[in-house]
């Protein structure tokens, strides 16, 4: 989730249900342009998880509003100029936004974004459903290898990892991480905080445990892999205050892959 309270989905969600129209490959995607700052400089993880150098094409996002607020959110790089991300790191209209990458694990390499796209479906009063955007990039990335993107969801029960910059559990943003998750058949709804019928319906969740690994504010974006592929993208959950909560849920690929292709296929 954004390290941001104007994007912070961590907490308990209270959604309304809408109606919503499915992309085909007959519309168009449109990219709406980003300013492209003049200078790069980072403003600033996944609760208990481990620091690690793996995974180079995870990246950090630092994303800056109209009132020069900053928020964190993190990302995949699926093609040398296209990064994947979370539909509500990029749905309040942002002035600039900066792809940080670690390629050793250590050296920061920051490229900035010059167009993105939310797609369609998404809206914040329905923040579970295609909760998904992509950032293209100024100039292609030829140092890190893009990730795959998954051809199915994965199956109920089976592990998977999760990767992000947020929070850990313990104050510490910024850095990534990497967890572990068994994930579950997503409810078909959760009315006691206000999750109606079909709001997870393009979701792929899991019920974090206390000494297990969750996604957290700064992960919003992220992937959850699927034998190296990306299988979803961090979108948020509901709990009580901090990590770990009740239950959380990424957005599956596999229900929004229509949308992304068009956006690789600019």
């Amino acid at each position: 989730m954004p390290d941001t309270t104007a994007r912070r989905l961590a907490v308990v969600l209270v959604l309304a249900l809408v109606g919503t129209a499915a992309l085909t490959h007959a519309e168009s995607l449109v990219m709406r342009p980003l300013q492209v700052p003049h200078g790069i400089s980072v403003a600033a993880p996944i609760y208990r998880g481990t620091p690690s150098a793996d995974f180079p094409a995870v990246v950090a996002i630092v994303i800056t509003e109209a009132d020069s607020s900053q928020g964190l959110c993190s990302g995949t790089l699926i093609s040398p100029t296209i990064v994947l991300t979370a539909g509500h790191c990029l749905a309040s209209d942002p002035q600039f936004a900066t792809v940080y990458f670690l390629p050793d694990g250590v050296t920061v390499v920051g490229h900035p974004a010059n167009r993105y796209a939310v797609h369609p479906d998404f809206n914040f009063a329905v923040a579970a459903f295609s909760d998904v955007a992509v950032l293209g990039l100024v100039d292609p990335v030829t140092d890190v290898a893009p990730l795959p993107l998954a051809s199915g969801a994965p199956r109920a029960g089976t592990k998977n990892m999760i990767v992000g910059f947020g929070d850990d559990g313990a104050g510490d943003i910024g850095t990534k991480r990497v967890g572990a998750v068994r994930v579950k058949t997503c409810p078909r709804a959760i009315r006691r905080v206000g999750i109606g019928r079909g709001q997870l319906s393009t979701s792929i969740c899991w019920k974090p445990r206390r000494r297990g690994n969750d996604t957290c504010p700064g992960d919003s974006g992220g992937p959850l892999l699927a034998r190296g592929a990306v299988a979803g993208v961090t979108s948020g959950g509901y709990g009580v205050g901090t990590c770990p909560g009740v239950l959380s849920w990424d957005t599956s690929v596999l229900k929004v892959r229509a949308f992304i292709d068009q956006a690789l296929a600019l």
